[in-house]
């Protein structure tokens, strides 16, 4: 598959994740596309936008993120070059299949994310997926769990005010009233049919390259070092005044739920009303911001650097590039104006890449 930045936005994949680069991907490609590499390592690869991009270049992608639903994106659309789930894969996870099906979410989530008869269907959906192992195996078993799972979330994101999971909000989709947000169609149509949909989507989204890709899910602060020609870096960050970056596994917790089912409860912070998982802190949100910089920035020395930062941040675009210098004798910014959609207070916002070669 050949790429043309006219073309960009219609081959990759939507996505409705907070902090997605997909509508940037343009410039992106303009500032990385004459660079010289080869193999990449996504380090915070997120939903997959940028890794998915990076393949379309026909680079040799490595993703990775800290959370498991987020690996599930890289291994359903970076790793996976040829699985698709096809119309008896559906057939299987919508219908009944004789099992006793357990009603975790129900108990555990009503009145707070979906409606009673949604919650239902999460839990049928959730115990077939797992349950594809009894009509696959291996690698093609794996990467169709992926899909479905992928797929899944597309559905329970697009079915929730804000596309998150951050406060107990169902009467935000319920109420009778007048709004300046969300999607009532979407709200008011089927879970089956979003998902029948999302996954026509997703499958016209899987193609093969001649490199074999990889998605893994490790803490960047611990992954084990590799040469890779280029290292492109999109952290949490904190903006002006904040001493911590965003917390995004307290925002799509729920997803991350979906994939462990049978330990969630085990999980569950019992004290919160939106039934949240207890934090998961990593070695990127402990300590000081700009020595975490500094010691990817040294893992990955022989690499070329990239990091995408959102300018005003904290650290500073200026402390990070004096971080970088240690390392890259050419280091330069670039920015762009960058407003996010859910943000009504955008002045003044910049997306910022920082390259060091």
């Amino acid at each position: 598959m050949k790429i043309t930045r006219g073309d960009i936005l219609k081959k990759v994949p939507s996505t409705r994740y907070q902090g997605s680069k997909r509508s940037i991907l343009p410039w992106l490609y303009d500032n990385l596309k004459d660079l010289d590499f080869h193999t990449v390592l996504d380090g915070f690869g997120g939903t997959g936008s940028v890794s998915y991009l990076l393949k379309l270049m026909q680079k040799k992608v490595t993703f990775n993120d800290i959370l498991m639903s987020n690996y599930i994106a890289g291994l359903a659309l970076i790793e996976n070059q040829s699985v698709t789930l096809k119309q008896e894969d559906m057939y299987f996870i919508f219908n009944d299949n004789g099992f006793e099906y357990p009603s975790f979410i129900q108990d555990t989530f009503k009145g707070i994310y979906y409606l009673p008869k949604e919650n239902r269907w999460l839990d049928v959906v959730c115990f077939n997926i797992r349950n594809l192992s009894q009509k696959y195996q291996g690698d093609v078993l794996k990467k169709k769990q992926a899909l479905a799972y992928h797929t899944l979330f597309q559905v329970c994101l697009c079915k929730r005010p804000f596309n998150l999971f951050h406060r107990k909000n169902l009467y935000l989709r319920t109420a009778k009233v007048e709004r300046s947000f969300g999607n009532q169609v979407t709200w008011n149509t089927s879970f089956q049919q979003l998902f029948l949909r999302f996954n026509k989507e997703i499958s016209q989204k899987v193609f093969s390259t001649r490199a074999k890709h990889k998605a893994m899910c490790e803490d960047i602060m611990q992954i084990r070092k590799r040469k890779f020609d280029l290292v492109y870096l999109d952290p949490p960050y904190a903006r002006e005044n904040e001493k911590q970056p965003k917390d995004y596994h307290s925002l799509y917790h729920f997803l991350e739920g979906l994939l462990d089912y049978d330990h969630w409860a085990e999980k569950v912070d019992w004290r919160l009303k939106n039934r949240a998982l207890r934090s998961s802190k990593t070695g990127w949100d402990a300590g000081n911001m700009i020595d975490n910089f500094d010691a990817l920035f040294e893992k990955f020395q022989e690499s070329i650097i990239v990091v995408s930062y959102g300018d005003p941040g904290f650290p500073s675009i200026n402390q990070i590039k004096r971080r970088l210098k240690k390392y890259k004798s050419d280091v330069h910014v670039i920015k762009k104006p960058y407003n996010y959609r859910l943000n009504h207070k955008n002045g003044g916002l910049y997306e910022a890449l920082i390259i060091g070669t």
